[in-house]
């Protein structure tokens, strides 16, 4: 027993001593450090430590010093950071604190429209990979037609199944303004901000016949006579005869149509009048020249138009106007829309 007691003793007392040993030294540290800056100020940082190396403990108490410096420091590396921006990747040492610095720091050019991944302020605590998208938004503009309609009117004048066009019909212009969205070249989207009518489209207009056709007439009877005519038989057949020319050289009124684009062009040409010839060269309704009214076979009904009826007379107007349309009648055809 006195043995174990004196065993603990003795390890209690070296415990002591070198507790002693350590609290001596730094003792002593501290008093030669003292003693070097007030004797020796001017002095390097090497005779600084070589004074401390000489003093006694010296070498356990510089060694609790650094370590307890060294616990104290913290030592920032560079991180490395890989930009990818389209078909484009290099890599960068940088120092920042989050993704947005780096990219400055770095050189990359972006703007606030671009799409940035990791996000601008993310912390950098590691090398990391950044994906860069350029994103740009530009205005677009497009035109397209806009269909006319055709319109139909009825015209009674107009043999039953023909057509005529009253008005050329013209497409419209539509224009539409567009914002197009693309990222890294590549469109990704488009909207229509703006949408404007440049012009009007213009109706067709067209005649459509209703006109029945008229039905063949019936020959009249032959007749043959026997013996020869007395001179005053003659002579009041004669008569009758001429008459009957005559009468037949001025065609009716009552056989004019009442409305239709050939009824209008007349009122106009010759004021409705089918039968009147004024001298200047120009007969009928429809004003025809002599020449004209031969050229389009006018004289299979009459010598000259105005002797002819208003059907006879119109439908040598329709085989002028399959060549040429309405610009025979120019002025007329022009103040009713005709053309």
């Amino acid at each position: 027993m006195a043995r174990v007691m004196q065993g603990r003793l003795a390890k209690g007392i070296a415990q002591v001593l070198a507790l002693a040993l350590v609290v001596g030294g730094l003792v002593a540290f501290v008093v030669a450090q003292r003693g070097a800056e007030a004797t020796a100020s001017a002095q390097s940082a090497s005779e600084i430590t070589a004074g401390e190396a000489s003093a006694p403990g010296s070498d356990l108490g510089s060694s609790v010093l650094q370590l307890e410096r060294a616990s104290q420091v913290t030592v920032d590396l560079p991180k490395v950071v890989t930009v990818t921006s389209g078909p484009y990747t290099r890599s960068f040492a940088t120092q920042a604190e989050n993704i947005e610095q780096a990219l400055r720091d770095g050189g990359v050019k972006f703007d606030d429209n671009d799409s940035i991944t990791p996000a601008r302020d993310a912390a950098i605590t590691a090398d990391v990979a950044v994906t860069v998208q350029r994103v740009d938004t530009t205005t677009e503009t497009t035109t397209q037609a806009l269909p006319f309609e055709t319109v139909k009117v009825q015209d009674e004048d107009l043999a039953e199944g023909k057509t005529t066009v009253l008005a050329e019909g013209r497409s419209g212009e539509q224009s539409t303004t567009w914002t197009v969205t693309t990222v890294d070249g590549e469109e990704t989207g488009r909207e229509a901000t703006a949408t404007e009518t440049v012009r009007e489209p213009v109706e067709r207009r067209l005649a459509v016949g209703t006109k029945k056709p008229e039905p063949a007439p019936v020959p009249a009877p032959s007749r043959s006579t026997s013996g020869s005519a007395s001179p005053s038989s003659a002579s009041s057949s004669s008569s009758s005869s001429s008459s009957s020319s005559s009468a037949a050289s001025a065609p009716s009124q009552a056989s004019a149509p009442t409305s239709g684009a050939w009824q209008a062009l007349a009122q106009c040409e010759s004021g409705g009048n089918w039968s009147i010839n004024t001298g200047n060269g120009y007969y009928g309704g429809l004003q025809f020249s002599a020449s004209s009214w031969a050229g389009a076979g006018g004289t299979q009904y009459a010598p000259l138009p105005h002797q002819a009826t208003p059907a006879q007379q119109i439908a040598t107007a329709e085989v002028l106007r399959s060549n040429g349309g309405w610009g025979h009648w120019p002025a007329c055809s022009a103040q009713l829309g005709l053309r």
